[in-house]
């Protein structure tokens, strides 16, 4: 069943890649899409990054702890395979921006892509690779939500902040860099400090 799943949402990604389709980024008054998770954690504290999609922004500390907590396990690739999330390599392959730094690759939860985001469920997992395509640690989150499976006035949001239409793929998304420090910001899309795409390995978007 999880398969299955994964491979459904492969199979909508990668020919809404293939049409070439392109959404314009959209920003909004901040709202909530799901009941937040609690867990025990200091006083709430909170943390200013930048974030290219709507400037400064002060995420909960709580928040990160969370989210850092709950994925934590999959610092350990095949325990993510047995939680669910499936290697994107053949479909999306290896994400980066020459100007802007690496992304790396997705692991996807095919069962999470609907209308719910929850800041201990990531629906993909990115994976910085090495210089020989080995995957060198888990980096990020990434939280997403189809487009058509949005049916809010605004925005999906996390941490405080609004999810970003992609700009090839349906999807509303929004990247926490728990793992890897981005001097960029925190939910910024592409990291400096990661590890462009090794020679020999498929790039998002280049044939």
């Amino acid at each position: 069943m999880k398969r299955m799943a994964l491979l459904a949402a492969l199979a909508v990604l990668a020919a809404a890649c293939a049409a070439g389709s392109e959404e314009p980024t959209t920003t909004g008054p901040t709202t909530t899409a799901a009941p937040a998770t609690t867990t025990t954690a200091p006083a709430p504290t909170t943390t200013t990054t930048e974030h290219s999609h709507g400037g400064g922004v002060e995420a909960d500390q709580a928040d990160i702890v969370a989210a850092t907590l709950a994925g934590a396990a999959f610092q350990d690739v095949s325990a993510a395979e047995a939680a669910g999330y499936g290697s994107t390599m053949e479909d999306l392959g290896c994400f980066e921006n020459v100007d802007l730094g690496g992304m790396g690759l997705h692991y996807l939860n095919g069962e999470l892509l609907d209308d719910q985001v929850d800041i201990t469920a990531p629906e993909a997992l990115v994976y910085e690779l090495d210089a020989s395509g080995e995957i060198a640690g888990l980096v990020a989150h990434e939280y997403i939500v189809p487009v058509d499976a949005w049916s809010g006035a605004e925005p999906p949001n996390l941490f405080g902040i609004d999810f970003h239409q992609h700009p090839v793929l349906p999807l509303w998304v929004l990247h926490a860099w728990l793992w890897k420090d981005n001097p960029s910001g925190m939910f910024v899309d592409f990291n400096p400090k990661v590890r462009l795409c090794p020679e020999g390995v498929p790039v998002f978007g280049e044939e």
